[in-house]
């Protein structure tokens, strides 16, 4: 005996969407107990399944198949091979039968009444009814234990075609931010989920396709602290989870956006960089995601857009850039474009060498042509591996071995110079020179 299980014995629906265009999904069907049972057809699930990846809890499975692409013409066609078939030309007003021989290349048959052989006959083909067995929908199919009573089975599966991302908007408005968090959710899964649960999953999962995988621990995000937030945060072994509140419905082939953050008075900072060889002087917008500037929560990686009120009071557009995961209580830091009123220009002045040191003067000159002052961070990267600071006009930090960072303050229509010199130890390059004599 076989039973198809549909969505319609569906008693619960929920999915967990990783960033890399995959999910994981996870239904509960009721099946009827029946001793007699020995198959099970499992319908209306997604056509991009990853079929290796099925787990069934509550039926003892003894056997597994997967049954997809099963309605192409000519699959169907080869089930009634030997078949009597009806050819109506609705043009003519005429019908012929035929008893179908071939569908490999061409439609061969043999007419029922002169026992002429026809290829490729003119006019509409009529068919019986379907076959016995033959599946119109990707299907798993499962040979069984019987059962005796009626069972909830717990079924879970990969599929890919549904992926989501982060979008974010920060509205500069005077002196505060308003930001605000959009999940875009796409389902090219080939299957409509209904009323479903939903989580989502950020961060690199290691797969086996992957040329080089990345062992980084999963994170589920969300905004929880808003009261009009959809998500709502739980812990889960040694992630984060972030689950949806309300079901949602996607169909096949729809992109849905889904609000998950919005905070309304964030400080902000607006400053400018320049980097080592750059002509451009970079516009920086940043803020600290944390409690006491109303954030404080995961922020998953996305793209975000800033919009700024001008003076008419309507929001322009002034730059976009992604952002990788931001934790709570960390600060986010991008690059919105290039300043119109900032000039810098940047040399080598020169280069000296005494004995076992070479002398390096460098020198940044920047002119602040804007209606107001500003404060510049001058980035500059030293190529040597062994030196050391000899003189500066402006303070320093290094932030990292060989990059050093000055913040510089131009009052407006001024220009700054900010010059430096460093020494770099050549012993070893002249070691290596004497050893090679």
């Amino acid at each position: 005996m076989k039973f198809q299980s549909t969505r319609q014995q569906q008693t619960a629906l929920s999915l967990t969407v990783y960033n890399d265009g995959f999910a994981l999904v996870k239904e509960t069907r009721m099946i009827p107990g029946n001793h007699e049972l020995e198959e099970v057809q499992f319908m209306d699930i997604a056509s991009r399944i990853e079929a290796d990846s099925v787990l069934v809890d509550g039926l003892h499975v003894l056997e597994q198949s997967y049954d997809c692409d099963l309605i192409s013409k000519e699959k169907l066609l080869e089930k009634y091979i030997d078949e009597v078939l009806t050819v109506r030309n609705a043009e003519l007003g005429e019908e012929m039968q035929i008893r179908l021989l071939s569908v490999t290349g061409s439609i061969i048959g043999k007419r029922v009444d002169t026992k002429e052989i026809v290829i490729d006959p003119v006019g509409q083909l009529i068919l019986p009814a379907l076959p016995e067995g033959l599946l119109t929908k990707p299907t798993l199919v499962w040979k069984i234990a019987p059962i005796e009573t009626d069972t909830e089975a717990r079924i879970s599966y990969l599929t890919q075609g549904l992926e989501w991302r982060a979008n974010y908007v920060a509205e500069i408005r005077d002196s505060k931010l308003v930001f605000s968090g959009w999940i875009q959710l796409s389902n090219n899964s080939g299957m409509d989920f209904f009323d479903s649960r939903l989580k989502l999953a950020s961060g690199k999962v290691n797969r086996f396709a992957d040329a080089y995988p990345l062992n980084e621990s999963i994170r589920l995000f969300a905004k929880a602290e808003e009261p009009d937030s959809a998500f709502e945060e739980h812990g889960f072994a040694d992630y984060h989870a972030y689950s949806m509140e309300r079901a949602i419905t996607i169909i096949r082939e729809q992109t849905k956006q889904i609000s998950f953050l919005k905070v309304g008075n964030a400080a902000f900072r607006k400053l400018y960089k320049v980097e080592t060889g750059s002509k451009q002087v970079k516009v920086i917008l940043e803020f600290d995601n944390t409690e006491a500037n109303n954030l404080g929560m995961p922020l998953p990686k996305g793209l975000l857009k800033v919009y700024e009120q001008d003076q008419d009071g309507e929001m322009e557009f002034i730059g976009e850039n992604a952002i990788n995961h931001v934790a709570a209580e960390q600060k986010l830091s991008l690059v919105i474009g290039d300043a119109f009123d900032l000039i810098s220009k940047n040399w080598e002045k020169k280069r000296d060498r005494r004995g076992h040191f070479d002398y390096v003067t460098h020198v940044y000159k920047i002119k602040n042509q804007k209606a107001e002052n500003v404060r510049i961070d001058v980035s500059h990267r030293i190529p040597e591996r062994i030196w050391q600071m000899e003189s500066s006009t402006h303070d320093y930090e290094v932030k990292q071995s060989n990059e050093l960072e000055f913040r510089v303050r131009i009052p407006s229509g001024k220009t700054a110079e900010v010059e430096f010199t460093y020494k770099v130890d050549r012993t070893d390059e002249r070691l290596k020179q004497s050893h090679e004599k």
